[in-house]
C-alpha cells in the first residue's frame, strides 16, 4: 500500500521489514505494523497539510492533457480485438450416436 501528498512532501509506504511508515520530508514520522493506525496518521497529517498547501486549478492545457493520457491508458487495458477464443457449442453427445 502507497499514500503520497506530495505538495507537504508526505508518504506513506511499506518498508522493507514489512512494517509501515510514514514520512513527512524524508523523516519517519510513524512506523508500524498496524495498517489502520498508519492510515489514521497519514489522513491526520494530509488534512493539517491541506491548509498550507491550497489546492491549484489546472490551466486548460493541463487538463486536456490529462484527458487525453487517460483515454490513451484506458484504450490500452481493453483491446477488443485480441485474445478471444471462440467457443465450441456443439458438442458430441453418447446418447445421440456422437
Amino acid at each position: 500500500m502507497k499514500l503520497s501528498f506530495y505538495p507537504g512532501q508526505l508518504f506513506l509506504d511499506m518498508a522493507e521489514d514489512g512494517e509501515i511508515q510514514v514520512t513527512v520530508g524524508g523523516q519517519e514520522v510513524l512506523r508500524t505494523k498496524s495498517q489502520s493506525r498508519a492510515i489514521a496518521k497519514f489522513n491526520a497529517i494530509r488534512k493539517e497539510m491541506e491548509g498550507r498547501f491550497p489546492p491549484t486549478e489546472l490551466t486548460q492545457a493541463e487538463k486536456a492533457e490529462a484527458f487525453k493520457k487517460m483515454v490513451l491508458d484506458s484504450m490500452v487495458k481493453h483491446n477488443s480485438l485480441g485474445g478471444r477464443k471462440k467457443k465450441s457449442t456443439a458438442r458430441g453427445t453418447r446418447t445421440f450416436g456422437g
